[in-house]
């Protein structure tokens, strides 16, 4: 029995962009892990009837949020359960705090650990993790900073608090990079992000890309920067004359929208589990996402 579920989709989040990438997600591994086992997952009662149909798939509904967790101990207190994976924002702790329960209990998590989650979800921790090791925008320590016109008058300025960052901008090319880390680091593509006012509006997998050798390489260093890092990851890259590395993403991304492997990346992800070597072809494909 595979316990997957994604946090959007199980908490009837009211951000339509964000809960059309989720499912986007949700939808593709749910077919896949559906092929190797059992499935059961937690859906906010709105979503429930998209789902109902599904063969071996066994829908725990949720009436409020708030129900999440206490809905999972129970799961994996009483259902043997051998995999689980979780997809959820780093926001407020949320991905880490899921993970933390999964933890608790004799399964296999597919996604990273919490020690990971704890860095790697923290953008300055990440850039304290990776800065000497590779190129990446120098970050400020969060702090409250005042930010204002430098012919300024009148006082003006915006005032911002620990809960923000200020970031070295570089420009280039907004590349990113997928793979699945275990016993080994495995590169599965490179892939070009489309980004504009909206954020993530799409991308184009599995790219050429002359520097394609030396970004993978680096990701690989900054993988090796933080411990706990397994199953997917998805590391955000900007390129110009030199490789600069932006995010390291301690979870499934979006991309695997646009993500084709054989065998399906849910196989590789349980043969990764088990530690097993993996051996996979990959097809991309452009896709976008309309907010």
């Amino acid at each position: 029995m595979i316990l997957f579920f994604e946090y959007a989709l199980a908490s009837g989040f009211e951000d339509k962009g964000i809960l059309k990438e989720g499912k986007m997600m949700f939808d593709t591994l749910l077919n896949q892990f559906l092929e190797v086992d059992n499935v059961t997952t937690l859906i906010y009662k709105d979503f429930v009837d998209d789902y109902k149909n599904f063969k071996n798939l066994k829908i725990v509904e949720i009436e409020n949020e708030n129900e999440i967790e206490e809905k999972l101990n129970s799961i994996l207190k009483n259902k043997k359960i051998d995999y689980a994976l979780v997809i959820a924002p780093e926001d407020e702790g949320i991905l880490y705090n899921l993970t933390k329960i999964i933890e608790k209990y004799p399964v296999k998590n597919l996604g990273c650990s919490s020690e990971a989650i704890k860095i790697a979800g923290n953008k300055y921790l990440t850039y304290l993790s990776i800065k000497d090791v590779v190129k990446t925008p120098k970050t400020f320590p969060p702090k409250k900073y005042i930010v204002k016109r430098i012919d300024s008058c009148g006082g003006k300025f915006n005032l911002f608090d620990e809960n923000f960052l200020i970031q070295e901008f570089v420009d280039g090319e907004n590349l990113s990079v997928s793979l699945i880390v275990g016993k080994k680091i495995y590169p599965l593509s490179l892939n070009r992000q489309y980004i504009d006012e909206r954020g993530f509006v799409g991308g184009e997998v599995d790219i050429e890309h002359k520097l394609k050798d030396k970004i993978f390489k680096e990701v690989i260093k900054v993988i090796k920067c933080i411990n706990g890092l397994n199953g997917y990851v998805g590391v955000d890259v900007i390129v110009n004359d030199e490789i600069y590395i932006i995010e390291i993403n301690p979870r499934i991304t979006t991309t695997i929208y646009g993500l084709k492997t054989e065998p399906s990346l849910a196989k590789l992800l349980i043969k990764n589990a088990n530690n097993e070597e993996l051996k996979f072809k990959v097809e991309g494909m452009r896709f976008t996402i309309d907010k």
